[in-house]
Order: structure tokens, then sequence, then C-alpha cells
């Protein structure tokens, strides 16, 4: 019972952290604590079914997990997807994520959005929670089986180290890349199974350790000991996890054992109302973060809010752990195991089917209850140029392509479109459009282009500005991309053609501005964080490659930094939001149009004057930028939608007839 008591205070812990971070920095490390509280427990209950044969003791073992687990997921997944459709307007993510959970999958999915650069931020996933309950369901899958043998190695052989040994090593291999990645690949080291098995493992060791002939000298600890370590551990930052983490695990394996001996620690763990909170931990922690995640999209977490929110997780919770997790715990589902498990895999199945459906081609839109927006699918199919071949599946690489000569010469050739001649622009000058995202967005525009007169080349890539700066990029795949094509543009390019070179400046060669992106080398081959070093990389990059342009009469224009939002979906005006919501979100807004002109006057000052900076910001917003007009100025946070690209057009066109008139006259005056 005094294990209740602990889970209880693993799962304030982590509401905790989620409310607020700076209530709690570390309380985040509450899953750890469940994860070593899970190792401990089922390691004791697979040494009480010890003696029963593997086929009979897996049934018995997964029916168990099953309806232990399956029934409080299912309706809170069910539940929260309805809800999710409601409010949010593309919930497509969200919803594969539930149905992945119901597969124990889930932090598989999350881990691949993390990786998507138009994935769903996970503070905003209202499944985001059940990464950790698939991260224990993959480590049921085999742990049983070696447990169980372990366990018969010992009992009929007497062999009493090496269940010892054999855990011991598994937990040193995962802790071993978990220390290995955590700093590097913070995100893998949290979603990855095999770098979060070691806490399980910790668990399941201490309760060996216990039993074994010196596992008095583990229930002879204080348990005061502990705490007075896992304490401060939950007050540690995120930044601290390589720290904090083994700290966290370490302090809860050894209270465990610990709590067997009576001491003021254990009395306070037995407290009725800590036990209880433990005994709903399960349905509170599946519950408070869909409650959390859904008030962000709606109310908000200000205010009188947040008391009206921990009300509202607290009676889900209770709700669903006096009827639905405790009745169908101990009833029977069916007359035999396998009828139990059927009958839960066909119920879960059908749940993601439903979930898988509604989340793919834009199904669940008809559901939302706020203004329709243009989804990031809808604007990415956009993407393209009618009657052409160019389109972002074709002309935008990911950050990692390799593009041999040959295959490069193939691709650019093919994400090029001739112009068809016209009185009006006899010369047929070709646009050559390069950048990044930011610049594949450009494509509606560039089909505009096309039919003006103007053919059109676009090569784009994920994450990679252009030009290549002159120590490279993070990325070496990026550097050689657009060396490749500024190569080929400078090859090819003709007297009254012109580049276009779209990016997300903010992002690329901002400092302290959100979502910045530490990817250019310096001169000893380090990564640079500063804004100022990073805007001159930049602009020396470009200066030489429009001198070179310029020389062949070949004009060069940059699309400046445009508006942005934080969370776009979240922030855009809706009846079901409250203005008080709407405040954070509208001071960042503002905040970022005044990082973006102080980006483009930056810009104007180091670039050399043959390159025309085009300030996109008064385009866009006809007196003054509005969230409410960044529901059709920008598909996501910071890319334009098609709408706002083709309003560039009437911009776009001036620039070049401006500099194609100046050109004449520096060739007409003696």
């Amino acid at each position: 019972p005094e294990i209740d008591g602990l889970r209880a205070i693993a799962v304030i812990a982590v509401i905790l952290n989620h409310l607020n971070k700076s209530w709690l920095p570390g309380g985040f490390l509450g899953v750890d604590v469940f994860f070593v509280i899970s190792g401990y427990v089922i390691m004791a209950s697979i040494a009480g079914r010890r003696d029963q044969p593997l086929g009979p003791f897996l049934r018995e073992f997964y029916r168990r997990r099953v309806q232990r687990l399956t029934p409080a997921l299912l309706t809170c997944v069910a539940i929260t997807a309805l809800v999710t459709c409601w409010f949010v307007p593309e919930p497509g993510s969200s919803l594969i994520t539930g149905a992945a959970s119901l597969f124990g999958v889930s932090n598989l999915y999350l881990l691949s959005e993390a990786t998507n650069y138009f994935g769903t931020e996970a503070s905003l996933n209202p499944f985001t929670q059940t990464w950790s309950l698939s991260i224990e369901e993959q480590f049921y899958l085999l742990f049983p089986i070696l447990a169980w043998w372990l366990l018969q190695r010992r009992h009929h052989r007497g062999n009493v180290a090496l269940p010892i040994a054999v855990l011991g090593g598994l937990f040193l291999l995962s802790l071993q890349q978990f220390l290995q990645i955590i700093s590097t690949d913070p995100t893998k080291a949290y979603f990855l199974t095999t770098a979060r098995m070691w806490e399980l493992l910790a668990g399941a060791l201490v309760f060996q350790l216990r039993t074994a002939a010196s596992g008095s000298r583990l229930c002879s600890l204080p348990a005061v000991a502990p705490i007075v370590v896992l304490v401060p551990g939950l007050a540690m930052h995120a930044d601290l996890a390589a720290i904090s983490t083994p700290i966290t695990v370490l302090a809860t394996a050894l209270l465990l054992p610990a709590l067997e001996t009576p001491g003021a620690i254990k009395t306070v763990l037995l407290h009725p109302g800590l036990r209880h909170i433990g005994l709903i931990s399960y349905s509170l922690y599946l519950w408070h973060w869909s409650v959390i995640c859904l008030g962000r999209w709606t109310v908000g977490l200000e205010g009188w809010w947040m008391p009206v929110l921990l009300v509202l997780m607290v009676v889900l919770a209770e709700a669903s752990y006096r009827w639905i997790e405790a009745p169908l715990r101990h009833q029977s589902w069916a007359r035999t195991t396998r009828g139990t498990l059927l009958r839960a895999g066909v119920v879960s199945s059908t749940l993601a089917g439903l979930l898988l459906w509604l989340g793919q081609d834009g199904r669940a839109k008809p559901l939302y209850a706020g203004t329709p927006t243009l989804t990031v699918t809808e604007a990415l199919r956009s993407q393209a140029i009618t009657g052409s071949k160019i389109s972002r599946s074709t002309c935008h690489q990911v950050i990692t392509a390799e593009l041999s000569p040959e295959t490069f010469k193939q691709r650019a050739e093919t994400c090029t479109a001739q112009a068809a001649p016209r009185a009006t622009n006899p010369l047929q000058p070709t646009l050559f459009v390069a950048g990044d995202s930011h610049a594949s967005a450009l494509m509606p525009l560039e089909g505009q282009m096309l039919r003006k007169g103007w053919s059109i080349a676009h090569m784009s890539m994920d994450g990679c500005l252009f030009p290549a700066t002159a120590y490279g990029h993070r990325i070496s795949s990026c550097s050689r991309f657009q060396s490749q094509w500024a190569n080929w543009i400078l090859q090819r390019a003709q007297p009254g053609d012109a580049v276009l070179v779209g990016g997300y400046w903010l992002s690329h060669l901002g400092e302290n501005v959100g979502n910045t992106r530490d990817d250019l080398l310096n001169p000893t081959g380090d990564v640079t964080t500063d804004g100022n070093t990073k805007v001159k990389l930049f602009s020396d990059a470009l200066n030489l490659f429009a001198s070179q342009a310029n020389a062949q009469g070949v004009q060069v224009v940059v699309l400046g930094a445009g508006p942005r939002v934080s969370n776009r979906e979240r922030c855009l005006p809706e009846w079901f939001r409250t203005k008080g919501s709407l405040k954070k979100c509208e001071r960042a807004f503002q905040k970022q149009l005044m990082n973006a002109a102080q980006l483009n006057h930056d810009l104007t000052q180091q670039l050399s004057p043959s390159i025309t900076l085009l300030n996109p910001i008064p385009s866009l917003c006809a007196q003054s930028c509005s969230l409410k007009e960044m529901r059709t100025t920008l598909f996501d946070s910071d890319h334009l939608s098609p709408q706002s690209a083709r309003a560039l057009e009437a911009s776009l066109l001036n620039a070049l007839e401006k500099n194609r008139s100046q050109d004449a006259k520096e060739v007409t005056t003696p």
C-alpha cells in the first residue's frame, strides 16, 4: 500500500510540471519513478508465479495486463479523440498518436513527429502522455519470458547470481545508450524503449537483490536517505536530465525495499489521501494531459480556468477508476484467456482503425467547431505549378538527401518550366528560385510568374539556406546541395534572368527569438550561436554569389523575413477561445513582427546594394498585421499560404522591373 503513496507523489509531480514548468522543473521525472515502480512490481508478480509452466504463465500475465491497462486507455482515447476533433483544426497527427497508443507504439510515432518538419508539437498533442505507456507495453513483450526463465534457473539450480547478472548487464547496456544520446539526441533518449529500459530494469534488479541473501541490507536502509536524494532531483531543470534522471531512478530503486521497514516516510505514504491518489494514478495520468492539452487549445491555463481544469481532470480520473478501471480489471471478460485477449484486440483495433481513418485526408475537418482554415496538408499539395513537373515532391529535397551529379542534373532539368512566348515579354527570362521550405511555399507565386512569361527553375531543401556559407552547414548534405544549385544557376543563367531566394531567416539567422537554429559553422568548424555572426556569414555568401550573378546580367532578389505565429492553430481567434487565452499569443506575435523588421534592417545593411531585399509584410498586411489575418496569411506558424505567395506578384515584378531599368541606365550612361 505504501507504493500507492509513492505513485501519488509521482503523478502529482508530473501534473505540477505540466501545468507550469516553473512550479516543479523536474516534475516530469515522476514518469521515471513510475517506470522503476513498474519494474519492481512486475518482477514481484512474476516471482510469485514462477512455478507455473511458461504457456499458462504468459497467458495469465498478459490477461492481467490487458484488463489492467486497456479499459481506461480505450475510454480516454475515445473521448479525447472526439473532443480533439471539435477543437483542433487539423487533428490528424493527434488522432494517429491515439491510434498508435492502442497498439503500444505511440512513443515511436511521437519520435517520428519530433523529426518531422511539419509535425505536431508534443505540447499540443492530447495523446503525448501515452508514450510512457507504450514503452512499458513494449517492455512487457519479452521481459516476462526472460524473467520467468531466470527465476526457473535460480529455483531449480540454486543459481542466485544468474538473474542479478543478466538483469544487471541489460541495465548497464540500456543506461549506456541513454547517457550516450541524451546530449546529442535528447528526443531519442526520451522516446526510445531501449534508452528507457534501464529504468524498469532498475526496479526488477532491486527486487532480485532484495530477495537475495544480502537483500536485508537494502531493507535496512532508512527510507529518508533515498527521499533526500529524490526530492532535489525533482527540482532540477530539464537541461540536467543526464544527471537528474539517474539520480531519480537510483533514489526510487533504493526507496522501494526501504519502505518495508516502518518509519516516518512510510507513515506519510500510507496516508489515506495519498493512497487514494495512488489508486487512481493511472487514470489520473491519462486524463491530466488530455485536459491540460485541450485546455491550451480552448480556454487556456490562466486565471480561474486553472482550478476548473484541475477539478475536471480529477473528476474524470475518479469516474474512470470507479466505473471502468476497477470493475473491468476484476470482472471476467470471457470464458477463456484467449477470449479476453481477442475481445480486447477487436475493440482496440476497431477504435484505432476509426482514428486512423479520421486522421487521413482531412476527414475530421467537418467535425471542427471553429472557423475552417487551410490545413498543412492542403497547403503542401498546392506547392506545384500546373502544366509543369515542378512540385514539392519532385523539386524540394529533405536535408539529408545526397544527389549525385547525374541525379542532380536530371532533377534540375525536370524542375525547369519554359514559359510560352509572349509579345509582352519576348526575352522569356528565367526566374531561378532557391532556398528552404519557405522557397517551396512560393510555388503558387512561381506559377503566376510562369503565366507572365517568366520561365521557372526551382530547387530547394528543407532547413537549408541558400547559398552555402563559407565554412559550411552542420549537415554537410545541405552545403553540397546548395553549392550544386548555385553552380547550376551560374552556368546556365542568361542576361535578364533573376534569382529569388527564400528562407526562414528568423530561424536560420536569429538569436534568442524563438525556434532558432544553430547550424552555420564558423572558421573553427563549430556551430555559430551569435545572431550577428550568422547574418555576416550569410550576407558574405550571398554577396559573393550576387557579384558572380550580376557579372552575367542576372538580378538577385531576397524575400525578407515575414510574420510568424508560434502555435498558429492554437492562437487563431475562435469563439471557444477566451481573450485572456490569446493575450500571450498576441504579445508573442507582435514581438515576432518586430524581430522580423529588425532582421530585415540588419540584412539591408549587410547585403550588397545590387541585391534587392523584398519585405513581404507590406504586401501581406494591408495596414497592420493581426492574429486574425494570420488565418489566411500563413498555413502554419511561419510558411506563407498559397494566397499570400500569390499576393507577392506585384511587388516582385516591380522589384525586377526596377532593377532592369537601373541596369539599362547603367549600360546607356556614357
